[in-house]
């Protein structure tokens, strides 16, 4: 091939851009949500959906405020540590984040109901309870690093399949689109109708990504005593998110570009960066129920319906490649491309399930499934906008995701103003096609004074997922196995009033 020109073609924005947000991967990322709780539960392995009496039903189930008979504060910080050992080509890597966030925060006040002398103080409604909440539901931290040596494939590869794949010869690339920038870059070339790789194999690869932002909600509750035996409540919800991921994927290696019919070998190092910021404003309800059938049981349900997301989301990708020595016509800079959608999300109900077993008072068993179908994600236009993408997405969702059950289950014993906990907790697998299982294994430590209380609990979680740094039409691309771990320390100070 001779040394290109930059092409002068008109800059539009490229399908293929597109198709790297992936929203259908986020609608299941913003659809994963714990209930908050406090470090009480946290110790527990969240299993409260049946117990009440406690702050964390600000945020799971409403009518465990129909238990309170007073009024109560508490502030629950944590500390978080993820980390990742990533196997990639051979090769092992490790990455490590931590962070201090704040997990829960609430207040309640209780109201009884007032009642003349001589009336029965035992049936009928006896109090209400309101409070106001703050939880943190989902967290997408995380730090991951892999590199190798590939001795089969290159990036080339992929950006030579997208470029066959959508375009016809180089006068039809697209300025500013991914495969443009590659041919720009000279790192694929047009031979026989059909791009391909002018790199050689053994390259030399790295990606790292930094993940950021959470979840949360901000609870208004009310909760209501019917006879000491039934507990009612209902709350709204308002919702927020934000997840940002910065990645960079760089290769070095050898390419063969050919001048005035003469292939040259070149030393070449690319990098390729990826960024994604996405936003969302969003409500949902719960109501729920507890009912107390004998003094040591109490059963309790909750439903949480959809939350309604509106979605801004915003994805920057840009490659540049330098070459040692220097062509003579050297790669003309690329400009980073921006990709602005903005979209609404429904993510799926959920029901929940709970019992708990009280021991008089030296403690108490507890145990909660939660039921989600999470093919029930949808998305929808605003204002009509790029139909197309949406129900493509949506397709993915029915194809991809299925329903699922969690499962909680802990318990507590009591050693006088000491307080012993501990659980595990199963997050069910939502794919169709592959097994993406987590558990969360807990334990803690409380003690009560008389109008305050401080409790501590550590978590730990861990699962298994692949990275693919990029994709080839025979399916031969690399894969990253990554082990991600989780360790979060929570504190909470209360004070009932």
């Amino acid at each position: 091939m001779k040394f290109r020109i930059f092409l002068s073609v008109a800059a539009i924005v490229a399908a293929t851009g597109q198709l790297h947000a992936q929203y259908a991967t986020d609608a299941l990322r913003f659809s994963q949500m714990d209930y908050g709780s406090t470090a009480r539960f946290k110790g527990m392995g969240g299993a409260q959906i049946g117990v009440g009496g406690d702050l964390s039903s600000l945020a799971a189930n409403p009518a465990g405020l129909g238990l309170f008979t007073r009024g109560e504060f508490s502030l629950t910080p944590e500390f978080n540590n993820y980390s990742t050992d990533a196997s990639y080509l051979g090769g092992i890597s490790n990455a490590s984040k931590d962070q201090l966030n704040l997990a829960h925060a609430g207040a309640v006040w209780n109201f009884p109901v007032y009642r003349r002398k001589g009336e029965d103080l035992q049936t009928g409604w006896l109090s209400y309870s309101a409070g106001i909440g703050y939880s943190r539901t989902n967290d997408f931290n995380n730090q991951i690093l892999f590199r190798g040596t590939n001795p089969s494939s290159s990036i080339a590869d992929f950006f030579a399949d997208q470029a066959t794949a959508n375009f016809g010869d180089p006068n039809t690339l697209t300025t500013g689109s991914l495969e443009g920038m590659a041919y720009e870059d000279y790192l694929i070339d047009y031979e026989n109708n059909a791009y391909v790789p002018v790199t050689r194999f053994n390259n030399n690869q790295n990606r790292s990504e930094t993940r950021g932002g959470s979840q949360s909600e901000v609870n208004f509750a009310l909760g209501a005593n019917y006879s000491n035996k039934f507990y009612l409540g209902a709350s709204l919800n308002l919702s927020t998110l934000k997840y940002t991921s910065d990645a960079e994927y760089t290769e070095t290696g050898i390419a063969d570009i050919q001048d005035n019919q003469v292939f040259n070998a070149y030393d070449y190092a690319l990098t390729y960066r990826q960024n994604q910021i996405t936003d969302g404003d969003g409500v949902n309800g719960k109501i729920g129920a507890i009912y107390r059938p004998v003094e040591s049981v109490r059963l309790g349900l909750t439903f949480q319906t959809p939350t309604y997301y509106n979605i801004n989301d915003s994805y920057a990708e840009v490659l540049n490649t330098r070459y040692t020595p220097g062509l003579p016509t050297p790669p003309v800079g690329n400009d980073q491309q921006i990709y602005d959608f903005s979209y609404r999300l429904r993510t799926p109900a959920k029901v929940s399930a709970g019992a708990s077993f009280f021991f008089g008072t030296s403690g108490f068993i507890s145990a909660d499934l939660d039921y989600v179908d999470y093919s029930k994600i949808n998305f929808s236009t605003k204002g009509n906008v790029d139909a197309a993408t949406i129900a493509e997405n949506n397709q993915a969702v029915r194809d991809s995701y299925q329903s699922a059950v969690n499962y909680r289950i802990g318990g507590e014993y009591r050693l006088d103003q000491m307080t012993l906990r501990a659980g595990y907790g199963l997050r069910g697998n939502p794919y169709r096609n592959e097994n993406r299982e987590i558990s969360t294994y807990s334990g803690g430590i409380g003690y009560r004074f008389s109008s305050f209380y401080l409790d501590v609990s550590y978590q730990h979680n861990s699962y298994d997922s692949e990275i693919r740094p990029y994709v080839m039409a025979n399916g031969a691309e690399p894969v990253a196995a990554i082990d991600n771990k989780r360790n979060n320390v929570f504190l909470t100070l209360g004070a009932r009033f």
